[in-house]
């Protein structure tokens, strides 16, 4: 193989690399766009929270703001939609955790208000406790019922 096949294996290997890259890329806009389309006031504002209060990527925060709408709609108490929105991104978490990202969200939260408002959402099969008793963690159902196991993101 001289240098000018060489040179010409190497250009179309990098134009295969930009194909893929381009299809990932459009996939993402694709995406996005089904997301956008689905939201609204609600949604986008919610989402802007969770972006700036706990770092979510945007994506994430969109996702997990489509959720929160979903849930929350029958929902009056404060306290009960922030939690909603504390775990909306799917992760399992502790009391003492949505405590403090409680804190972040609202600027104020007692873990003892966290705990009975978990209880009265779990009755409400609005979130479920995959810990134990001893150590619960807490997700929403719809992050279980997404993919019938937990969704992680």
């Amino acid at each position: 193989m001289n240098e000018k096949d060489t040179h010409k294996v190497d250009i179309e290997e990098r134009l295969e690399r930009l194909e893929i890259l381009l299809e990932k890329v459009l996939e993402r806009i694709s995406r996005l766009e089904r997301i956008l389309a689905l939201n609204n006031d609600e949604t986008a504002r919610i989402a802007s929270q969770l972006v700036v209060a706990l770092a979510l990527p945007a994506i994430e925060a969109l996702e997990a703001a489509r959720r929160v709408v979903a849930v929350t709609s029958s929902l009056e108490d404060p306290v009960s939609r922030s939690i909603v929105e504390v775990l909306a991104d799917c992760e399992p978490l502790s009391i003492s955790e949505i405590t403090r990202r409680l804190r972040k969200l609202r600027g104020h939260a007692s873990r003892t208000t966290v705990r009975k408002r978990l209880q009265i959402l779990e009755k409400r099969g609005i979130v479920a406790n995959i810990g134990t008793t001893a150590r619960p963690l807490y997700t929403l159902t719809i992050c279980i019922r997404e993919d019938g196991e937990q969704n992680y993101e």
